[in-house]
């Protein structure tokens, strides 16, 4: 391999990891291949490079991440290290030729604490409280890419390591954490969360955490292992907290298992933050107003940034979550058991104090951590 095309791969990806990219694109498109960088969940055109170059890069990727250089027709899946991160690649056969995108999860880059999620000081105190029990099922939600993983490594890092057994089974393990027991699942062969959850309750566990509930099996022996004096936590992708419950009747899981298991769904996004050296406070355009107007939401303050070095004239620095927290007390859980009803619950939820996505979506932007333009984007 020429040492032109290693320092290529070297340059391209010290420059991803400085930019904190998430993940670098490959695609062919004609005769170029175009790399794009995606930075806070945004892709972002970095270079084209032409095809006798690009094709000598895409083989020392396959080559570094032990993928079968011959083969182009099927997808393929690898990783490799460099430097402080790991690096996990796909292939994939395109019209133009092979895609590649690798996901960087960098090491050193990460922080797994509940102080920089993005929690209000009051949502914190309630999650902190829900979270130190000894027994119960909780679950965090959203769709794909709002940071459900990072906020439970965030709750594992925040627990007590040194008296509990604390066990995971991910798929795939990202991130390793020190003092915990964590296992990847393996479908080809039988290792399925629902087998390894049975399987862990014989390791005298504290403290589950199951990557992902994905079926009624799943479910099902989540619930009844927080039933048994376990502190299980897990994710479910639905649009609110309340779904989630529904989600879970979907799947035939009996309601009076899930009021007596369940104890708090903890629903999120993510939105990007204004970087704090550009940001300058503006005004709401006639569309904003009106979509606001319909929604019957207010604001006092609006904010946006111009670009500058700091954040390479993007406007935009890093992430931040947005959450809301249903715990469920004893009149939802009678709710649950008697007379499932989305709207009553929630009605019921609000009443006490329940705050929604878009409510603390608000605050936020009020706050001049994030623009309207990115909360209509990631809530519309």
């Amino acid at each position: 391999m020429k040492q032109s095309t290693v320092k290529l791969l070297d340059d391209l990806l010290i420059d991803a990891i400085r930019l904190r990219s998430s993940d670098i694109h490959l695609q062919f498109e004609n005769e170029n291949l175009n790399i794009r960088f995606r930075i806070d969940g945004v892709l972002y055109d970095k270079k084209k490079i032409e095809k006798e170059t690009a094709n000598q890069l895409l083989s020392r990727i396959k080559v570094v991440s032990n993928l079968d250089l011959a083969e182009k027709r099927l997808p393929q899946d690898g990783k490799f290290w460099f430097k402080n991160a790991d690096l996990r690649v796909s292939s994939f056969p395109t019209l133009y030729g092979e895609k590649i995108v690798i996901r960087i999860l960098d090491r050193a880059d990460k922080n797994f604490s509940l102080n920089i999620l993005g929690f209000n000081e009051r949502a914190k105190k309630e999650f902190e409280r829900l979270i130190s029990s000894s027994t119960g099922f909780i679950i965090v939600t959203g769709p794909t890419g709002s940071g459900k993983t990072t906020t439970l490594y965030s709750v594992l890092s925040s627990l007590d390591k040194n008296e509990k057994n604390i066990v995971t089974l991910e798929d795939p393990i990202e991130y390793s954490i020190d003092k915990i027991t964590q296992s990847q699942i393996n479908n080809e062969i039988g290792f399925t969360f629902a087998s390894g959850i049975r399987s862990i309750l014989r390791q005298d566990p504290d403290i589950l955490m199951v990557g992902e509930i994905r079926d009624r099996e799943t479910a099902d022996v989540a619930i009844r292992a927080s039933l048994t004096g376990h502190l299980v936590f897990s994710t479910m992708h639905t649009n609110d907290s309340v779904s989630a419950i529904t989600r879970l009747i979907e799947m035939q899981i009996e309601p009076f298992l899930i009021s007596a298991a369940l104890s708090g769904v903890l629903s999120q996004r993510l939105v990007r933050k204004l970087c704090s050296q550009c940001c300058f406070e503006t005004k709401l355009t006639v569309d904003e107003n009106e979509i606001l107007r319909k929604m019957n939401l207010e604001i006092t303050k609006c904010y946006d940034a111009k670009g500058c070095a700091s954040c390479n004239y993007i406007g935009y620095k890093g992430r931040v979550g947005i959450f809301e927290l249903l715990i469920l007390d004893s009149k939802l859980k009678s709710f649950i058991s008697n007379n499932y009803d989305y709207n009553q619950i929630l009605q019921h939820a609000i009443k006490n104090g329940f705050k929604l996505l878009v409510d603390d979506a608000i605050e936020k932007v009020n706050a001049g951590i994030t623009s309207i333009k990115e909360i209509l984007k990631t809530l519309m």
